[in-house]
């Protein structure tokens, strides 16, 4: 009972620790959000004398434009969101549910990315897109789908595997055809995995540096992330500002996880099982 008891408590422990080592930076970040960088530098953990809301509205003037990075982040991972679960789903699909010879095969293919960092095939994938001669925002949000794909299509293979055949297989006797029992009836039951993957998607890409830093040249294509970066120039940088850049950049992921975040755990776990 003794060693039962002192393994709860150690768990508690680890867990309150494991806690506190992330919403310690949260914490720090959005304080020092409403600070001047005298106060940031003189007590970086104490609260400030006078609370500088113009932090948050600073950004938004004719100087920096966040609004804009903003917007076109939001449009990027909406994109990429979408095109991702229309490509990927179906993929799944039809190498989850339909019989033919490639499909070990192609599954394998897919799974593959999953051991090759995007980060790693820059410079080959910059001189391809250079010869294709695509607009620079349209050869990012290609590059941001494909990165979706070996995860995407493992978890919702995995979540199929735990789906029963039953009623695909009544909806074929009645006469249903294989791509309107996909939209109908397959996509309503593999909700959970569906918006699993949009929370890793939406991340991905709403926080993405590298490969927008490296494939937008221009200014107004440009993301959030990147936007930040203008915030900061080699003679002064406005600490204050900058850091309520970051509170309001992670807003969005915060709020997508939260409308999605009763599905995510089931979609996990289901996806987890089988592949």
């Amino acid at each position: 009972m003794k060693k039962r008891s002192l393994g709860f408590i150690l768990k508690y422990v680890l867990l309150f620790f494991s806690a506190a080592l992330v919403i310690f930076p949260l914490f720090f970040v959005f304080l020092s959000s409403f600070k001047t960088n005298e106060e940031i530098f003189s007590g970086a953990f104490s609260f400030p004398s006078r609370i500088h809301f113009e932090n948050y509205l600073n950004p938004f003037n004719e100087t920096f434009h966040l609004h804009t990075y903003f917007i076109n982040s939001f449009f990027y991972a909406v994109f990429v969101c979408l095109l991702s679960v229309f490509v990927n789903s179906m993929a799944a699909y039809a190498i989850g549910r339909l019989k033919w010879k490639l499909r070990k095969a192609v599954l394998a293919l897919f799974l593959s990315g999953l051991m090759i960092p995007l980060h790693a095939i820059i410079v080959p994938l910059y001189i391809v897109v250079s010869r294709f001669n695509l607009p620079n925002q349209l050869a990012l949000m290609l590059l941001f789908a494909a990165s979706t794909v070996p995860i995407s299509v493992f978890l919702i293979v995995g979540f199929l595997g735990n789906v029963p055949r039953a009623v695909e297989e009544s909806a074929i006797i009645d006469g249903c055809t294989i791509p309107y029992m996909f939209f109908t009836i397959v996509m309503p039951i593999i909700k959970p995995v569906i918006a699993t993957v949009t929370i890793f998607n939406f991340m991905g890409v709403w926080n993405d540096l590298m490969l927008s830093l490296i494939f937008l040249n221009e200014e107004k294509f440009k993301t959030l992330q990147l936007g930040i970066m203008r915030f900061k120039s080699s003679f002064y940088s406005d600490y204050g500002l900058i850091l309520a850049a970051i509170v309001l950049s992670i807003i969005p992921s915060i709020a997508v996880y939260l409308v999605m975040s009763d599905k995510l755990i089931n979609g996990i776990a289901s996806g987890a099982v089988k592949g």
